[in-house]
């Protein structure tokens, strides 16, 4: 289609280079990163350049083939070709080959079985060897076990495949989960390493397998199959030394943070009634906070999806017709304070933090959705987890509009606990917090840090910095469960913020900064618990700002206090979400969710 897209004016000398990203974001002010208004199919479709007079000056033609991550496509002496290493703004590198080997088939896909059986692999590519590793590492062309004929495959089994020929680049790897409930139950009967596996996770605790009293008790032995089909599972697939190598091994090292301890791992998703999931590689790192002690054994994950691994997003309903059907990432939560495998603690529930996420989504508001599933980690039984959206620039722009670019995010770090932009900046967040210090009683105040007129008319020349029914509904969600670490943190004598997130868009696309429920298992513990309040923390430093402040603040506006009388009416009474009866039916809806499954936990 000529035209389709049109190059802004712009001056491009000879031997100088230009950058459009095929985002279908449409973006062409000269000067800025260029955006066309379409995006490119991944497996080939037509693509040229046309000029003014409606001349192709190149193109590829019918179509340019099967693009992949961190690969180039391009002309070296005159022909296309792959270009091994992407050089942007730069001359094309001269590492350059023709074609990939095509990917491996196998004729049994992924999922749960009870008797063994044969798997064939096959790859379309006339000469191409196939290896195969059942170890979680990728096999190279020199290393995992070559294919030479069907597999028996009787136990729990990760399978993962690649084709190679020499003069080809090899074909991506393949995985495929195998799982044998009966194998699983047995897998580690004393709490030994099983074969293959470290005795050792560096300084972190190890623990492998079921427990033996679970698995021989007469009561809840017979339950354990059911309680591992009752809700679909993941599987983790990655080299063993990435997890719990001393030196290199995210699991043995649960402190590490950041891009420099994300390590790359297959993704699984598994039905036990046979419904197709998915696969995908991605980059795997730890989460959490004091969690990350090497005293549990347990810990939680955070999944992020980018190009480099293969599919830049995983494009998957998680969430039904709940959510979006397209992540960067998503966490895997576990109980982590209140943990049985963590200090043996007896008040371990599982459903705190959801139970209060879902109370915020039940509002009206978004919040960070998330289901259960059982983790398998190279084919061991890993216990029971929880997804969790991440409220930050990508979520934003899947929720709100926008682009994720143009988005605040505020939240706590770890550690210090103060706070930092995820994304964007802190320029906006302190326009607030310097109008919340100079006071808020006035009607003038109040409403002009929500774009308004004193009378509460729309002013433009205003921004809209806060969501006032927002911050409401998310302080009665945190004073209602007595939530002991959000956002200001009774853990640090109440002066510094902890477990909270807000989110604005910086040309006020979504309204002003609104707040999210997050991690919030310090809750439902003592009906008696207080966090009203007021709270020393965030008073005198933007370092230790947070919602509760700012909340704060607002008391002394009368219109406000009227306004939060008005939710907590709304509410509390006549069937609202946090009246006795419609808490107690969501809490037994997820209890309900789980009550099998943690048999097997």
């Amino acid at each position: 289609l000529p035209r389709k897209w049109v190059f802004p004016a712009t001056n491009l000398v000879s031997g100088r280079y230009l950058i459009v990203a095929a985002s279908g974001k449409d973006r062409a002010l000269p000067g800025r990163q260029l955006h066309t208004n379409f995006s490119l199919n991944a497996n080939g479709e037509y693509l040229a350049l046309i000029s003014p007079e409606g001349e192709v000056a190149t193109e590829f033609a019918p179509e340019y083939p099967p693009q992949y991550a961190n690969i180039s496509y391009g002309y070296y002496l005159g022909r296309p070709v792959y270009i091994r290493r992407p050089t942007p703004l730069q001359p094309n590198s001269t590492d350059v080959f023709g074609e990939f080997v095509a990917d491996t088939r196998f004729n049994q896909d992924r999922g749960f079985y009870t008797e063994p059986f044969y798997v064939t692999i096959t790859c379309a590519t006339e000469g191409a060897t196939i290896r195969y590793t059942t170890n979680g590492s990728k096999p190279t062309a020199t290393t995992g076990t070559e294919y030479t004929g069907p597999l028996r495959i009787s136990q729990t089994t990760v399978l993962r495949a690649a084709a190679f020929k020499e003069g080809l680049e090899p074909s991506n790897t393949d995985t495929q989960t195998y799982l044998f409930l009966d194998d699983v139950l047995t897998q580690a009967p004393n709490g030994a390493a099983p074969p293959d596996w470290p005795t050792s996770w560096g300084q972190n605790v190890v623990d492998y397998g079921m427990d033996p009293d679970i698995v021989n008790s007469p009561r809840w032995g017979p339950q354990l199959k059911d309680a591992l089909t009752s809700l679909p599972s993941f599987s983790i697939v990655i080299p063993m030394g990435d997890l719990f190598d001393s030196s290199q091994g995210i699991y043995a090292n649960p402190g590490w943070d950041g891009i420099a301890a994300e390590r790359e791992c297959s993704l699984e998703l598994l039905f036990p009634d046979g419904t197709e999931g998915f696969h995908i590689n991605c980059g795997l790192r730890i989460r959490g906070g004091f969690s990350r002690s090497t005293g549990n054994p347990k810990h939680a994950f955070r999944l992020l999806f980018r190009a480099e691994y293969g599919a830049p997003k995983l494009n998957y309903p998680l969430f039904g017709d709940e959510g979006t059907d397209t992540f960067d990432g998503i966490d895997l939560r576990t109980f982590q304070n209140y943990s049985w495998s963590f200090q043996g603690d007896n008040r371990g529930i599982f459903i705190r933090d959801q139970w209060n996420r879902d109370a915020q989504l039940a509002m009206g508001h978004q919040a960070e959705r998330g289901r259960f599933y059982h983790l398998y980690v190279n084919g061991q039984y890993w216990g029971l987890y929880n997804t969790c959206e991440r409220p930050e620039a990508s979520y934003a722009e899947t929720y709100y509009g926008g682009n994720k670019e143009d988005y605040d995010v505020v939240k706590v770090e770890a550690g210090p606990y103060t706070i930092l932009a995820t994304d964007g900046n802190l320029q906006a967040w302190q326009r607030l917090y310097n109008a919340a210090r100079a006071g808020l009683s006035s009607d003038a105040a109040y409403e002009r840090v929500q774009g308004n007129n004193p009378d509460g008319t729309p002013n433009p020349d205003y921004e809209n910095l806060v969501d006032v029914d927002n911050l409401i509904d998310y302080m009665l969600i945190i004073l209602y469960g007595g939530n002991l670490d959000a956002p200001i943190s009774n853990f640090l004598s109440n002066t510094r913020p902890n477990n909270y997130y807000g989110v604005r868009h910086q040309d006020g696309l979504s309204g002003g900064f609104k707040f999210f429920v997050h991690d919030a298992e310090h809750t439902l513990l003592d009906v008696n618990q207080n966090r009203l309040g007021p709270w020393s923390a965030g008073a005198t430093d933007l370092s230790y700002s947070n919602p509760q402040w700012i909340w704060q603040q607002m008391w002394d506006n009368p219109e406000f206090r009227i306004r939060c009388a008005d939710h907590i009416h709304r509410y509390f009474f006549n069937a609202g979400v946090l009246t006795p009866a419609a808490c107690r039916e969501s809490f037994d809806q997820r209890i309900a969710q789980i009550e099998q499954a943690v048999i097997a936990e």
